[in-house]
């Protein structure tokens, strides 16, 4: 307890006197930058303290630094922008070697630049060409801190991105390419996976850019931060926001619609966990670009169940107008297609296939309309079934133990069927399995061929 109260002193101090060097480093750069001397005093400032910019954060259990400005900091960029910029611009130019001085430059001018579009748009007139080059070359420089890397490559990846010369579609291969290198020992670029897309984000708002990073293999990026971090809800916010802004391109449909990246399945698991207003929000819209555009995307949207979260989500009353008319809008696409998505033909696709899911094809109301077609060629379907109840795969048992509940259940024969081919005896010794959702289907089955026709 002790130590933590150390800290969060030393993290006050520092606040205090990061507001104090702020306001200090514009009398220095007037005065000229002839000596180091008033350099390594705000060094000194820094030192004084022993300060680290290593804060860690109990929420994610990470270190993380971000520079909120103070209000006497704002009123200063708001009364002498083109000063306290040129300030910032010629700290870089001349001593971006002290790493120290850097972690607050960057972090600083990071945070300006973000606040809003007036003061991004005040910078870009200050802008110096060389600055950029400088800022990108920091990224492969060792010994900075993190935040340092992450502040350089986003100040980059603002200006490149709003300026949209052909450097920006180099920026993007480059930053694809640095952040999907395993090795770090191979020009890996040293930004945390918390950082990743709300750098990308300020590249996908632009076409141009967004093409260039779908051709870079971006998608695979975005694929890998959603598999790892659905339950975290600031990278799964950005990451799913990346997925919006590329969901209105026609090259980013076939990609969603490929079920070994799984987006579609890997957004609706993520808001499943965070059902945050934000989270469902950018969700959706990305789901109405999606089912405007791919019969495959509204197939896999009903096949993980989005109808379901869908009405759940509307009785609990959202208040969000967009969101509300976004899921309504998903919602009517996806139950005018239900009828498409749960054909008999499309049964048996997956059943050859044997690649069975709890999808839209396994459930009450499609036994209901097709249970006599499973009589043709002497129940050969229902044989199937019971053949892959001896399978290794549990999802493929546990799904088929389902559907043969159900056919016992809405078929006038089916427990004298299920009789005579002994699937009654598997499923029973498949109601001891150690795998709970195998067992639970079994147990399932059973009392449904136990009380057979009990509901028809």
């Amino acid at each position: 307890m002790k130590y933590q109260y150390k800290k969060q002193i030393k993290l006050y101090l520092f606040n205090v006197q990061a507001k104090k060097i702020f306001l200090l480093i514009p009398n220095i750069l007037s005065k000229g930058l002839d000596s180091l001397k008033d350099l390594k005093r705000i060094r000194g400032l820094f030192q004084k303290f022993g300060l680290t910019w290593k804060i860690s954060s109990e929420e994610h259990q990470r270190h993380v630094y971000k520079i909120h400005l103070s209000q006497e900091q704002k009123n200063m960029v708001e009364k002498n922008s083109v000063g306290v910029f040129d300030m910032f611009l010629e700290l870089i130019d001349n001593i971006s070697h002290d790493k120290s001085v850097m972690a607050y430059v960057l972090t600083s001018l990071e945070a300006i630049i973000s606040e809003n579009q007036r003061n991004f748009k005040l910078f870009m007139r200050a802008l110096q060409p060389k600055i950029v080059d400088k800022l990108k070359s920091l990224l492969f420089l060792d010994g900075y801190e993190p935040v340092v890397y992450e502040a350089a490559a986003k100040i980059a990846t603002m200006v490149l991105a709003e300026e949209g010369k052909d450097e920006a579609k180099e920026w993007v291969v480059l930053i694809v390419g640095g952040l999907s290198q395993k090795d770090a020992n191979q020009n890996r670029l040293k930004i945390s996976d918390q950082m990743i897309m709300p750098i990308c984000v300020y590249l996908l708002k632009h076409e141009s850019l967004a093409k260039e990073f779908l051709r870079a293999g971006g998608m695979k990026i975005v694929q890998s931060l959603l598999q790892r971090y659905s339950s975290d809800l600031q990278i799964s916010y950005y990451t799913i926001l990346g997925l919006w802004l590329l969901s209105s391109l026609p090259e980013s449909i076939q990609l969603f619609a490929d079920p070994s990246y799984g987006l579609i399945k890997l957004t609706i698991e993520a808001i499943q966990k965070i059902s945050r207003e934000k989270i469902l929000r950018v969700s959706f819209a990305c789901f109405r670009n999606l089912v405007d555009q791919s019969p495959i995307c509204i197939e896999l949207m009903v096949d993980n169940n989005l109808r379901k979260i869908a009405d759940l989500l509307m009785r609990g009353n959202p208040k969000d107008e967009d969101l509300i008319e976004d899921v309504k809008y998903v919602d009517e696409v996806l139950d005018k297609n239900m009828k498409i998505l749960t054909s008999f033909e499309k049964y048996q696709k997956e059943l050859n296939s044997q690649n069975l899911t709890f999808s839209a094809v396994h459930s009450e109301k499609f036994w209901k309309e097709n249970v006599k077609k499973f009589e043709e060629y002497d129940f050969i379907m229902i044989r199937k079934l019971a053949e892959i109840l001896e399978s290794e795969n549990n999802v493929n048992v546990a799904v088929a133990c389902y559907d043969l509940g159900e056919f016992c259940r809405f078929h006038p024969f089916g427990k004298q069927v299920l009789d005579s081919l002994n699937a009654k005896t598997a499923i029973m010794k498949k109601a001891k399995s150690d795998d709970q959702q195998v067992r639970e289907n079994a147990l399932l089955a059973l009392q449904k061929i136990m009380l057979h026709n009990w509901q028809v």
